[in-house]
């Protein structure tokens, strides 16, 4: 009887035991879910920003500016073909107002490889692009390599512009396509910067969307310099 007694005052305390024991392990499986929460929130939070910076990126990804939204998209690159404008066709001729008030055209330079670089004050992707193709130009130009910098003045401040150019020593013609007759009517603009390669006879040669790094920027313009 004693050992009966003494084993039903037992038995409650064994009961709070055991109901401490689940509280426990259900309080370590919460804190187990909200860890690797927290970890796939960071990683979700971390590739975002991966693809938001302007940074240099991996050379099968080009980031562009697509109307004022920094993106990066892995077709975006060397194209065929933009609209109607089209790799191994006559590049559509233009005539737009410098900066420095001249009217210039690109029939103009006809006999010089060209390249035309569409671009705007507003454009991260253009500001990291820029001083190589200063780079470039400098070190071709006596060659009669040309670059036509066609700011789209339409989207941009000619004030803008000007502190561009200043900042980054641009001394090749800078064109401002007030209308958007060249960026958008004749060569279709996708994303910025676009860079359009013009060869000596006048026929497109490549069309690149988005930032050309270094390495891109000499290779293109040694292609465009033997065509």
């Amino acid at each position: 009887m004693e050992s009966e007694t003494q084993s039903l005052e037992e038995r409650p305390n064994h009961g709070r035991r055991v109901n401490w024991f689940v509280l426990l392990m259900a309080l370590n499986g919460i804190g187990l879910i909200l860890v690797f929460a927290g970890i796939a929130l960071r990683g979700e939070q971390s590739s975002r920003e991966s693809t938001r910076g302007l940074i240099p990126f991996p050379s099968d990804i080009t980031p562009v500016t697509v109307y004022g939204a920094d993106t990066t998209n892995s077709v975006l690159g060397s194209q065929q073909f933009v609209g109607d404008v089209l790799v191994g066709q006559p590049a559509p001729d233009f005539t737009i107002r410098t900066l420095a008030g001249d009217a210039v055209s690109l029939s103009d330079f006809s006999g010089q490889p060209v390249l035309i670089n569409f671009w705007t004050t507003w454009c991260g992707p253009c500001r990291i692009e820029m001083p190589e193709l200063v780079r470039i130009y400098n070190a071709r130009r006596g060659e009669g390599f040309v670059i036509l910098a066609v700011d789209l003045t339409h989207q941009d401040s000619i004030e803008d512009v000007e502190a561009f150019v200043e900042e980054f020593e641009m001394n090749f013609p800078v064109l401002l396509d007030e209308t958007g007759t060249a960026s958008d009517e004749l060569y279709h603009l996708f994303g910025l910067p676009m860079s359009v390669f013009v060869n000596r006879e006048g026929i497109i040669t490549r069309i690149h969307i988005g930032i050309m790094t270094a390495g891109q920027v000499d290779e293109f313009v040694n292609e465009l310099m033997e065509s």
